[in-house]
């Protein structure tokens, strides 16, 4: 007797469910299969992520090097070391096990691997890189990727039941180092400022960075060692003590400023030339030294340099500090009143205050200071070579 529809000892009942469980089976593995590829490219993204802000750090920590100082010619090499050093760091960070490659893009085109650039306010996400002067560059963004033109995609371990057997991954990042220096905050974390209690006229400084007012190029500062010697490094010098030249200062001064109480003691000042300027001194100012609204700070004079600070001074030799700059003062000796307009990072190279006045001196060149406890604002211009630590900013 036929069973209708063909059922018979429910034979087709079992067929159709061993069916069902089948495709359920393959869905299943189609799930998990997708699941591990889709896990493997969130991996890969990661460490794409990861390598290319380690390239970014560490080309913008290399484009600080002190020889940028030393002409045009430094800084091509200076910025051609950087490229080499992110294209070394992003290859220290594997993606999916595999070392990634960056162009060097030593002609800086903007769509390149690792772009260097300037920004004068990295906080703000919008603000395009300038690339006019590569002296004043402060930022690199690093785009790394593997597709097709670089490094090659990721290939997929299940996805090619569906066509796709290969996924591409990217990823940006952007380090820059902070200028625009406005001012000085010391908290526990950043430690002392590294701010001289020393003023220079801004004209005597400008005209030493255009080469038209110097004692020379007669010392060289060598930057595995710390040290100053005589010689020629391509970085020009004057002479801060007394005052750089004639007419900078009034009767009864050198150019020393009160960081601090009006009533700082020599010991003080000695204090912060060898361990900088605390909390402490900064409290006289409301806790922060710093430019006003106008783009000016005013500060007390002081008698000025002694030849009590030789030794202190002389304990500096080649290690970087900023020192105020100034475009007018007015009063003599302790009555004297500074207009700061800016900081300059500054290193000493040679020191003598004893004998007659006419060999006296305090050479410095210009230096580049990193420093956490410098305040950055809109740039205005008049600070120069004070920076604070890189940081990724995109």
């Amino acid at each position: 007797m036929c069973v209708p529809g063909g059922f018979r000892n429910g034979t087709r009942r079992r067929g159709v469910t061993a069916v069902t469980v089948t495709a359920s089976l393959v869905l299943l593995v189609g799930m998990a299969s997708m699941t591990i590829d889709v896990g493997m490219m969130y991996r890969g993204r990661g460490e794409a992520q990861a390598s290319s802000d380690a390239a970014a750090m560490a080309a913008a920590w290399q484009l600080m090097d002190q020889d940028r100082l030393r002409g045009s010619s430094y800084v091509d090499a200076v910025s051609n070391a950087a490229r080499v050093t992110g294209d070394e760091f992003a290859g220290r960070n594997c993606i999916i096990n595999e070392p990634p490659d960056l162009d060097l893009n030593v002609e800086n085109h903007t769509g390149g691997d690792i772009l260097f650039g300037r920004l004068d306010n990295p906080d703000d996400p919008h603000e395009a890189m300038t690339f006019a002067d590569p002296s004043r560059f402060n930022a690199v963004r690093v785009f790394l990727h593997r597709d097709e033109e670089r490094n090659g995609p990721l290939s997929l371990y299940f996805a090619g039941v569906f066509g796709d057997r290969f996924a591409n991954v990217t990823a940006s990042a952007t380090a820059a180092f902070y200028d625009g220096v406005i001012g000085w905050r010391v908290t526990d974390e950043s430690g002392n400022a590294g701010l001289l209690p020393f003023a220079l006229r801004k004209t005597y400084w400008d005209q030493l960075l255009a080469g038209t007012y110097t004692t020379g190029d007669n010392y060289a500062y060598d930057s595995s060692t710390g040290a100053v010697s005589s010689g020629s490094d391509g970085i020009l010098e004057l002479n801060l003590y007394p005052g750089s030249g004639g007419g900078q200062l009034p009767p009864g001064n050198f150019g020393t400023v009160d960081i601090g109480s009006e009533s700082n003691s020599s010991a003080d000042i000695a204090r912060q030339i060898l361990y900088g300027v605390n909390a402490e001194d900064l409290a006289h100012f409301g806790g922060t030294l710093k430019l006003g609204e106008d783009g000016t700070l005013l500060l007390n004079g002081d008698t000025g340099l002694s030849a009590g600070f030789k030794d202190e001074l002389a304990a500096i030799i080649g290690q970087p500090r900023a020192i105020p700059i100034f475009t007018n003062v007015e009063g003599p000796g302790n009555n004297a009143m500074f207009t700061v307009v800016g900081f300059v990072g500054i290193r000493i190279c040679a020191v003598k205050l004893t004998g007659p006045m006419s060999g006296k001196k305090v050479i410095i060149q210009p230096a580049y200071l990193l420093d956490d406890a410098a305040i950055v604002g809109e740039n205005t211009g008049q600070s120069d070579f004070i920076y604070r630590p890189v940081q990724l900013i995109r």
